[in-house]
């Protein structure tokens, strides 16, 4: 397990062309278990998701987003590919489909970026271009807690 400053950029387009971006910085964890490339954080106010905690599995060529807390939601990033998936909350489900036109990753130990690039369906209505960029730095006041490899 490795502590790291995860640094996330989302921006939605609408239909008119008009951005609406969201810049997280947090502390978290990077672990890495066969193969698969772990990085958890909690999410805040600015999200409009405080409380929740978001793990994303980095595979060599997809991404699972996924949320646990007030709302849950696992979604499946695939380049060329759609994938049905639900946003549950507590006030209804949303049943949601994503299409990946843009993935790229470069992570070692722990160190480094995730791009996504996608349109979103919610309802069967496609609604927005999605971006989202994380960028894993070293968390330079608690370093590692043991070795990236090892995992938990």
């Amino acid at each position: 397990m490795k502590r790291v400053m995860v640094a996330v950029k989302s921006v939605q387009r609408d239909i008119a062309g008009e951005d609406t971006v969201i810049e997280l910085v947090s502390p978290g964890k990077y672990y890495e278990r066969g193969g698969v490339k772990y990085i958890r954080y909690e999410e805040s106010e600015v999200t409009g998701l405080e409380g929740v905690q978001t793990t994303i599995k980095v595979y060599p060529t997809s991404i699972v987003l996924l949320r646990n807390g007030k709302v849950t939601m696992r979604h499946y990033y695939e380049l060329g590919k759609e994938r049905e998936s639900e946003y549950k909350t507590p006030f209804g489900n949303l049943k949601m489909v994503v299409n990946t036109h843009e993935l790229t990753t470069d992570i070692t130990d722990g160190i480094g970026r995730v791009h996504l690039g996608y349109d979103i369906s919610v309802g069967g209505d496609w609604q927005f271009y999605n971006q989202l960029d994380i960028e894993l730095r070293e968390d330079a006041e608690y370093g590692n807690e043991g070795r990236a490899e090892t995992g938990h």
